[in-house]
């Protein structure tokens, strides 16, 4: 057994945690949680959920994460590696400076015809300014006032504003009925507000990485998977459903919409785990 992943199961013996309940609190599967304690970090979806699956059951058993991955950070696969930059970088540097010089060394032979150019377009403005100006004094009219005009406007505009009053006492309120997603007070928890009688679609994608997801409504996982970059999944939930959630492995690379409306996950996002759970409560009419 790895010496890491020994470490862990010692610290989740002596939590009195058995790896369902491990389970439970960390929504990692218990085969991941078991490849851990193995050491074999090749059965988990990618070098990138090593690091965080460790933290989260680091977290969870009582350990600091942050000791840990830095006392093993040489066993732990690193997630993104760095690559040489520095001779392509001396590379575009040389050829902004040539195509800089090449272009300015071009632009002198053209000076001259610029010059003319601009001679000859100011000419032409000073001759189309002044016969815009003369046509323009010939035929300014002036032209009376016509009080009665004016009178018989601002009645009928009183009249108009009156019935416009009396029309809109009448009218009654309408109450929304367009469905809404709203972040509650507990952070990652969310209510959903006039969900159509025929239900909505989720839809869960990965943006810009990998992303593992596992759906659940109510206590019934309806499924799980490692989204890749770009990829969706969508899932249907019925009107007469309370409660869903999804429990997502990084949420920077998790984006979610419910009946085509983005839920805003920026609060989620801005803490320290990516391993996260979103819970959605589902108001009823």
């Amino acid at each position: 057994m790895d010496e890491i992943g020994q470490k862990l199961r010692n610290a989740r013996i002596k939590k009195g945690y058995t790896i369902d309940d491990l389970q439970q609190v960390t929504k990692i599967q218990k085969r991941y949680l078991i490849a851990i304690e193995e050491g074999q970090f090749d059965h988990l979806p990618g070098d990138f959920y090593v690091r965080a699956f460790i933290k989260q059951y680091s977290d969870a058993v009582g350990i600091s994460s942050d000791d840990l991955l830095e006392e093993y950070k040489a066993e732990i696969p690193d997630s993104q590696p760095k690559e040489p930059v520095q001779n392509e970088e001396k590379k575009n540097t040389r050829s902004i400076k040539e195509e800089s010089s090449s272009f300015f060394s071009n632009l002198g032979n053209y000076i001259p015809q610029i010059i003319v150019g601009i001679i000859v377009v100011v000419i032409i403005g000073v001759i189309a300014f002044g016969m815009m100006h003369r046509s323009s004094s010939s035929s300014s009219v002036t032209i009376p006032k016509d009080n009665t005009e004016k009178t018989t406007k601002k009645s009928s505009s009183d009249t108009s504003k009156k019935s416009t009053k009396k029309a809109a006492k009448k009218t009654p309120v309408k109450k929304s009925t367009e469905l809404t997603v709203k972040e509650s007070d507990t952070k990652g928890t969310y209510t959903i507000t006039n969900l159509p009688t025929d239900g909505t679609d989720v839809e869960v994608s990965a943006d810009n990485g990998q992303a593992w997801i596992q759906f659940e409504e109510g206590s019934n996982t309806t499924w799980q998977q490692a989204l890749s970059a770009g990829e969706k999944k969508s899932t249907k939930i019925t009107s007469d459903i309370t409660t869903f959630s999804i429990h997502t492995g990084n949420i920077n690379n998790t984006k979610v919409s419910i009946g085509g409306k983005a839920v805003d996950l920026s609060s989620v996002s801005s803490g320290d785990s990516i391993v996260q759970t979103l819970t959605f409560n589902v108001e009823s009419k």
